[in-house]
């Protein structure tokens, strides 16, 4: 009769006795410099055409350390300064509008009459020579 294959063990993060990475994976993982004759050798056909592929690739994307086109200079100075100032003459222009526009009216067409409160069937006050006495009370 088959038996079932045992289930492999988890390892969590809470198992703390355990390490994280195990022998064979370190094994693999770790980096072995070229000795001196595979240094001293030149490069094979295809590292030389990986290389050019590499620096072409590159050299379409604009990464710097390889070919420099013309037209993918860094801005200078003076372009720097010239978009600063744009900048504050477009947000002068801005707040200029907007100090206009909330100014009031433009129209000199009819002149604006003051609103006086009306006070109904009021009688005229009689005119008097004598100066007031005090400040009266309302």
């Amino acid at each position: 009769m088959p038996t079932a294959a045992p289930a492999p063990e988890i390892l969590m993060a809470a198992d703390f006795d355990e390490p994280v990475f195990d022998d064979d994976f370190v094994r693999s993982a770790t980096f072995t410099e070229p000795s001196a004759s595979e240094r001293a050798r030149p490069p094979s056909r295809r590292e030389r055409r990986r290389d050019r592929r590499n620096a072409r690739r590159a050299a379409r994307s604009g990464v710097a350390g390889f070919r420099r086109r013309r037209g993918r200079r860094e801005p200078s100075h003076r372009m720097a300064v010239f978009q600063v100032l744009a900048g504050l003459l477009v947000l002068f222009a801005i707040s200029f509008a907007l100090w206009w526009w909330n100014s009031g009216s433009r129209s000199t067409e009819e002149p604006v009459r003051p609103v006086v409160p009306t006070v109904p069937n009021s009688p005229q006050p009689a005119p008097t020579t004598a100066a007031p006495t005090g400040i009266p009370e309302v």
